[in-house]
């Protein structure tokens, strides 16, 4: 009879973000809790995996050590455990998720919510959108390529608490200029154009307020 196939523990730990021997040693203390291996062995059974993987995230949480990750972190009765960035439950390892975070907790701080982006192609704006998902942040979108006028700008930018022109994106400047000087004590350009550079110029536009207020 063959034997079964096993996978090294200390290799699911790393997949896992415990990289650090003191992050792999609480690890391996939540498997051992789980009856799952002892402090000797150095492989698995491969039909343990799925349950090694769930006790692991039953008892531990895992988070890197950007702030916002772990403002943002449920932790729910776990032992929190700085991990490498790829194994974090709220960004794993992804700039525009820990950036938007960031973003999101600057907006809520600053007490300015509802944020309208100027441009963006439309993959940018659903991955914008989707990111902001659960948060107190509401965005809204003029798309790039349909002028809005004057009047409508204007409307829209009163409404707004941050108005971002996204610039080198999809954007006609007759799209953009109008929203330039609706609201100009609330707006400002991103030159930069992906998802995580806008989230952090939202993010530096709305610190920078926030400073000046308290000057």
């Amino acid at each position: 009879m063959p034997a079964e196939a096993t996978f090294p523990i200390e290799g699911l730990l790393e997949e896992m973000g415990f990289v650090r021997v003191a992050s792999k040693q609480v690890a391996r203390l939540a498997l051992i809790e789980a009856g799952l291996t002892n402090d000797r062995k150095q492989n698995m059974a491969a039909s343990k995996r799925e349950a090694a993987v769930a006790a692991i995230e039953e008892r531990i949480a895992r988070v890197c050590s950007a702030e916002a990750c772990r403002n943002a972190l449920d932790v729910g009765g776990r032992r929190v455990v700085e991990v490498a960035s790829e194994g974090c439950e709220v960004c794993g390892g992804s700039d525009i998720a820990r950036n938007v975070q960031q973003m999101a907790q600057d907006l809520v701080a600053a007490g300015r919510t509802r944020l309208l982006v100027i441009g963006g192609s439309p993959n940018a704006r659903t991955t914008l959108r989707n990111a902001l998902r659960g948060s107190a942040v509401e965005i809204e979108f003029v798309e790039g390529d349909r002028p809005t006028g004057a009047r409508r700008a204007k409307d829209l930018a009163e409404r707004a608490d941050v108005v971002a022109i996204w610039a080198n994106t999809m954007l006609d400047h007759k799209v953009s200029q109008p929203f330039a000087t609706a609201a100009p004590e609330k707006t400002f350009t991103c030159a930069r154009r992906s998802v995580a550079a806008l989230a952090d110029e939202v993010s530096r536009h709305v610190r920078g307020k926030a400073s000046g207020r308290r000057r």
